[in-house]
């Protein structure tokens, strides 16, 4: 549900048009070697979240600062996500109701959540992701008649780079996004579950929902209108009409959003509420989830003019979190394994001097 997010309502990205699958599947290879180190990172530190992880590997000051680095992106995400779901919900639904109000709405039910325990997010993940599933499966079923495969035709008319460049942008948004879930690894009993399983089945599985997507959009858009369009999926299901009975099926697509919106989002409340906590030395993280969420609420307010900038933001995402996403975590991965190392040496040598 966080893989997918607002991935479901905006499609995927459209730089290689036609050969988006290409990209999903590149940005699928490019991703798996990245979150196995994240699930290493939580293998040699059992039951610790990344907070706690950082400051036994550097220390109280260069500590704080790679924490506050990890802070900041949860808080900008979250409130890029809420951006994007009020505009979704301005332009789509309610083009007189305040952004604002909006905004307030979802991140009151977040709060919700993330004060509430791990178990109960998990419970709540299980149950929209069968939704969400659902409504993906039966949208694609609904939208065969409609389909003309030969929309992805030609393959690889424009050349490799714009494939590159899309699997690049795929690569950060969302996949690699999942770096957050390491501030949850003090929730995973490695005894019963591994972090690898975890992370691999989760990438696949939304790496096959999000081909899905695209291709049903394409099938049925074809690349230019999904190029052009904000919102290709709400776009592509307006299409479905079944005989006289059923039609307007879209609202569907608003469930989606909101569904994998509010679950992306209260992961990155309690990432950002964890490292707020462990910055001030405050023991319950829950007691800081009002003030992370007023934070959040203040800047997504302040992002961008209008929807135009919101997308226009896409291009050079991948570029600003590539410090966030994949240098701080080979950082914190290639100083865990030889701190692993040094700690696995120094018995070696009590044993043999004694």
């Amino acid at each position: 549900m966080f893989v997918l997010g607002s991935s479901l309502v905006f499609g995927v990205n459209t730089t290689a048009q036609n050969d988006g699958w290409i990209s999903i599947i590149l940005a699928t290879l490019f991703i798996l070697p990245i979150v196995c180190i994240y699930a290493r990172i939580l293998k040699l530190f059992p039951e610790k979240s990344i907070f706690d992880i950082i400051q036994i590997l550097f220390g109280k000051i260069f500590g704080k600062i790679l924490i506050a680095l990890i802070t900041w992106y949860a808080i900008h995400l979250s409130a890029l996500v809420v951006r994007n779901f009020s505009e979704y919900v301005e332009i789509i639904a309610m083009p007189e109701t305040p952004p604002l109000i909006v905004m307030i709405c979802l991140l009151l039910v977040t709060m919700y959540l993330a004060r509430s325990n791990i178990r109960t997010l998990g419970e709540w993940a299980i149950i929209a992701g069968t939704i969400v599933t659902m409504i993906v499966a039966l949208t694609i079923v609904l939208e065969i008649k409609d389909m003309k495969y030969t929309n992805i035709l030609p393959i690889m008319a424009n050349g490799f780079k714009p494939i590159l460049v899309s699997s690049f942008q795929i690569f950060s948004f969302p996949f690699a996004e999942t770096i957050l879930f390491l501030a949850l690894g003090g929730s995973i009993k490695q005894q019963k579950d591994s972090p690898y399983k975890i992370f691999m089945i989760a990438i696949l599985l939304s790496s096959v929902i999000m081909l899905g997507v695209f291709l049903r959009n394409l099938f049925v858009l074809g690349a230019p209108m999904c190029k052009t369009s904000y919102f290709p999926s709400f776009t592509a299901s307006r299409l479905i009409k079944v005989g006289d009975f059923l039609s307007r099926i879209e609202g569907s697509i608003s469930v989606n959003l909101i569904l994998a919106g509010i679950t992306k989002i209260t992961i990155c409340l309690i990432c950002a509420s964890k490292g707020i906590a462990k910055l001030f030395d405050v023991e319950n993280y829950q007691n800081l989830v009002l003030c992370t969420s007023l934070l959040v609420l203040a800047l997504c307010v302040n992002l961008y003019k209008n929807v135009m900038q919101m997308f226009d933001f896409i291009k050079y995402y991948p570029y600003y979190t590539f410090i966030f996403q994949v240098i701080i975590p080979i950082t914190i991965w290639l100083v865990a394994e030889y701190h692993n190392k040094k700690n696995k040496k120094i018995p070696a040598q009590t044993n043999s001097e004694n």
